[in-house]
């Protein structure tokens, strides 16, 4: 599902005159924003947002219609909109639920990233399906969100109880192995200058509740996924 790319989560120079064009941007960005109470995209650097509830992130939706509009052979359903960078341009990440346009095909859950250019023209520049190498798991065929998991919820809860450091916000229940669960979270390190990063928390029910087996971080830029 690996799609070539233009525009990458990566730092670059830009020149007096994109970088005025990108100023302007974002100028702009910020006050849609304020108006839809969208998240502002950063210049430069990809800011994961905050509320990441696709009806609350009405530019990045737009951008991903008119990026999947007419494509063929995958249907995507966006789940969460994890995040942006102004370029020239806007990169936007979304978690998408994935199916192949085939009879009985079994859903998978992907990061998606576009790329809309400054005349509004948008298109997918990777994917990165997230449990992809990982033997024996299944991706979850029912509602993703955690409010509708209480029992992975409850799991999740008592294998982060006592933990300090880091808020943890699930975002959304990914997969599952025996009695093993992935799920997508926002991990903010809670310093003088808090750090966030999503990542794939791996939980494992116990006798006695539950425990953190991994901590996988996703790279939205997608790099190696690019080909």
């Amino acid at each position: 599902m690996g799609c070539r790319g233009r525009k990458n989560y990566t730092d670059a120079t830009e020149t007096t005159e994109t970088q005025t064009i990108i100023e302007s941007q974002e100028s702009a960005e910020t006050k849609e924003a304020e108006e839809t109470k969208e998240s502002a995209p950063v210049v430069g650097a990809g800011a994961i947002n905050s509320k990441t509830e696709p009806g609350e992130n009405i530019n990045a939706m737009t951008a991903f219609d008119k990026a999947t509009e007419g494509l063929v052979g995958y249907t995507y359903t966006v789940t969460a909109v994890l995040g942006s960078q102004i370029v020239a341009g806007t990169n936007y990440s979304y978690l998408g639920r994935a199916e192949m346009a085939v009879p009985d095909a079994k859903p998978e859950y992907v990061i998606v990233n576009v790329y809309e250019d400054l005349e509004g023209n948008a298109e997918i520049t990777g994917s990165l399906s997230l449990l992809e190498g990982k033997e024996g798991w299944e991706y979850n065929d029912i509602n993703p969100f955690m409010e509708e998991n209480k029992d992975i919820k409850n799991l999740f809860d008592k294998a982060l109880d006592g933990l300090t450091g880091a808020e943890y916000k699930p975002i959304a229940y990914i997969g599952y192995k025996d009695n093993s669960y992935a799920v997508l979270t926002k991990i903010t390190i809670t310093s003088v200058e808090p750090l966030t990063s999503l990542s794939m928390v791996y939980i494992t029910k116990t006798d006695s509740g539950a425990m953190i087996d991994d901590i996988y971080d996703i790279d939205m830029s997608l790099e190696n996924e690019i080909n």
